[in-house]
């Protein structure tokens, strides 16, 4: 900025020097054109000061040209109107050439603040700030920049004050910036005055207007991110997983060592490359949902196939977080890659490992079912028998639990298998504790009463209502009881209570029997966990509270085990959650079954003393019975014979039962269809209905039950 002074010198200087022109011109000139010179002396006091020195340079002139070119020479003398005229023209020519001027001046100004503003910013900028000129010539540095170098650093170039490594590749990087006549960045390693340096430079090419070229440098010292970088590399590539971080336009800013390998490659060549260049095109349209989600600032976790150079086709697990930019923005994620794949071929082959668990069970359950049938059945008829002698009546007693002993085993284990796959069938409806309890009873009080045990019952909830399975609730009390009944000594007590406790119902079975100690109480109810005291036997599989702990859970509820210690008796304590009265209803009975007689049944088993002891018995219930042995010889003798109800094996040979079922179905005059077999998983019961059955049942079936049923579908 110019000071006031000085412009107003400015102007008296060049009014001064108009004059003497004028003056000089005076021989030629005479009196014409007075003012021509002064036009010259406003513009320069106007271009240097401004508005106000351009007027006083115009109204010196006008008197000095009055005074010394206007006759009379020396006098300021009045006109009349030329003098007006004169005096009028020469203030708008002034006024016009001061404004014109003027404005070059405000322009100028600018200008200079501008320039010095930028000056002033590079001066003190952080960042190191160079010009040089094609020969490599510093020109000018900045404050931070001139640290890097040399005190008499003007004038000389980077081979005079840098090592020659660093000055070489420095140098090296200046031409190229002149050969492609475009900016261009650059990293660098040099020594400084703390240690190593890592700056990256950014440097553009220059020109001034006689076509000198000139280099400009912008310099930043990145060595604090740099360290900070490779520390975190450094970290992550001792990780097993692979990790990167990708751009909105699909592009690896960074990936670890392993993710590198991965795709057979480094870190370094990685960066900037496009991803599908590493999992291809189809691999980025299956993340195609995954990155629009993160794209749209949500965290994404994927399982997947991928295939990659360095692994071949994979199993991945990928857990992914968006990153964003300073505007709050989605601008890419970061994504830790896991192999899973020898996990998942874990988990496959634990999944295989557990079919064919489940298929040999049902197959073993099938095959023990089938023998136990006919022995269930041959019992059955000897109690028809009136007055046994007593040895064989014992016998049969012994027979009878033994095989009701043997099917309940049986069950339990494939209960267990279904509990632990998630597959165990809950027919879950309205029913009263009492109900459920009640059934129970009928089950465990024989064993109860063989043992000459005492039993205690106080049912003070019994008719609370439960949404549940009646008959796996009774199977969880039954094994209770049977569970106290084995471990209680004989003439010992066995006590059965109910209450209610805000929502829930709470069933306690208490026994004077020989206890546990307290510490494996949370370990009771694991499968095939037992606890065996001294000096005694293990008593079953293991499998009774198991499969008590997984039908409890499954009704929403809880069951706890308590001892004081071994020989001090055990409490089973279960707690389920009682059903809202609006959702119990009234509870439905089954209809009263008739004792009818005289129903003609077929029986078609290949097990022929399954078949015949069955025939036998539903005989002595008065059913006209016949029996056949394979499935073309059950069509034939339906045909011949047109049962009311055909009790059919699934598994027979020429058809099997399946065939047999679906052959009747499809006649005008069909009996009741019921499947016997040794296969009851609730796959094979849904099989038998699709087939044509109308009742499924499995082996070894009561032959009560197996009569029951037979009246109740063909009287109904």
């Amino acid at each position: 900025m110019r000071s006031r002074p000085a412009a107003y010198l400015v102007a008296l200087v060049a009014v001064g020097v108009a004059l003497g022109l004028r003056a000089a011109l005076t021989p030629w000139l005479e009196v014409r054109v007075p003012y021509i010179t002064l036009f010259g002396a406003v513009i320069v006091a106007a271009w240097y000061g401004g508005p106000r020195p351009a007027f006083l340079a115009a109204l010196l002139g006008w008197l000095g040209a009055e005074l010394l070119f206007i006759p009379p020479i020396g006098a300021i003398t009045w006109r009349g109107v030329p003098m007006l005229v004169e005096i009028l023209a020469y203030l708008a020519s002034t006024a016009l050439v001061a404004g014109l001027a003027g404005a070059m001046h405000k322009a100028r100004m600018r200008l200079e603040e501008s320039e010095q503003r930028f000056r002033s910013f590079m001066e003190h900028s952080p960042a190191f700030v160079y010009l040089k000129d094609e020969d490599g010539r510093y020109l000018f540095a900045n404050e931070a920049g001139r640290t890097l170098l040399k005190p008499d650093w003007r004038g000389k170039t980077d081979a005079e004050m840098l090592p020659p490594d660093s000055a070489e590749r420095v140098m090296a990087n200046d031409r190229r910036v002149l050969e492609i006549d475009a900016p261009a960045t650059f990293d660098l390693r040099m020594p400084g005055p703390n240690g190593q340096l890592r700056l990256h430079s950014t440097k553009f090419p220059l020109r001034d207007a006689a076509g000198r070229r000139y280099v400009g440098v912008v310099t930043i010292d990145v060595t604090a991110q740099r360290l900070s970088e490779e520390q975190l590399q450094l970290v992550t590539d001792t990780m097993s997983a692979g990790m990167v971080r990708v751009s909105g336009e699909l592009r690896y800013l960074w990936v670890n060592r392993v993710f590198a390998s991965w795709a057979r490659s480094t870190p370094q060549a990685l960066v900037g490359r496009h991803i599908a260049e590493v999992i291809g095109e189809e691999g980025v349209k299956e993340l195609k949902p995954f990155s629009e989600a993160l794209r749209a600032g949500r965290r994404v976790e994927y399982e997947r196939l991928a295939h990659f150079a360095g692994l071949g086709l994979r199993w991945i697990y990928s857990v992914a977080e968006p990153t964003f930019n300073a505007s709050g923005e989605p601008d890419g994620w970061v994504a830790v890659i896991s192999d899973i794949h020898e996990r998942k071929q874990a988990q496959e082959a634990l999944r295989e490992s557990d079919r064919r668990k489940d298929e040999f069970l049902a197959v073993l359950a099938h095959e023990l079912r089938n023998p136990l049938a006919p022995i269930r059945n041959a019992v059955a008829l000897l109690a028809y028998e009136r007055d046994l002698p007593p040895k064989l009546e014992w016998a049969r007693a012994v027979i009878e639990r033994q095989v009701e002993q043997m099917a309940r085993l049986i069950e339990d284990l494939l209960d267990i298998a279904r509990i632990t796959s998630g597959k165990l069938l809950m027919r879950r409806a309205p029913v009263t504790l009492g109900a459920a309890i009640e059934l129970a009873l009928e089950t465990s009080r024989p064993h109860i009463d063989a043992a000459h045990q005492h039993l205690t019952l106080r049912l003070e909830a019994g008719e609370a209502w439960l949404d549940a399975d009646r008959t796996r609730l009774a199977q969880v009390f039954s094994n209770l009881l049977n569970n106290s009944a084995k471990y209680t000594p004989r003439g010992g007590a066995i006590a059965l209570a109910t209450r209610r406790e805000g929502g829930e119902i709470e069933v306690t079975i208490e026994d004077t029997g020989r206890g546990f100690p307290p510490e494996v109480a949370d370990k009771i109810f694991d499968a095939f966990t037992q606890w065996q005291a001294e000096g005694h036997a293990s008593a079953g599989l293991g499998i009774g509270l198991a499969l008590v702990r997984g039908i409890v859970e499954l009704h929403g509820g809880r069951v706890e085990a308590w001892s004081a210690g071994p020989g001090k008796g055990s409490r089973f304590t279960v707690r389920l959650p009682a059903a809202e009265a609006a959702h119990a209803g009234g509870g439905a009975h089954a209809p009263a079954i008739s004792s009818g007689a005289g129903l003609r049944v077929l029986i078609a088993d290949d097990n022929r003393d399954a078949a015949d002891s069955l025939a036998r018995i539903l005989s002595a219930y008065g059913h006209e019975v016949r029996v056949a042995y394979d499935g073309r010889a059950a069509l034939e003798e339906c045909a011949r014979f047109e049962p009311h109800a055909a009790v059919l094996d699934v598994g027979m040979p020429e058809a099997d039962g399946y065939e047999v079922a679906r052959e009747l179905r499809a006649r005008k005059a069909r009996p009741q269809l019921i499947a016997l077999t040794g296969w009851g998983q609730e796959s094979d019961r849904n099989r038998a209905l699709a087939a044509g059955f109308d009742h499924h049942l499995t082996k070894p079936a009561d032959p009560q039950s197996v009569h029951e049923l037979i009246v109740k579908s063909c009287l109904v």
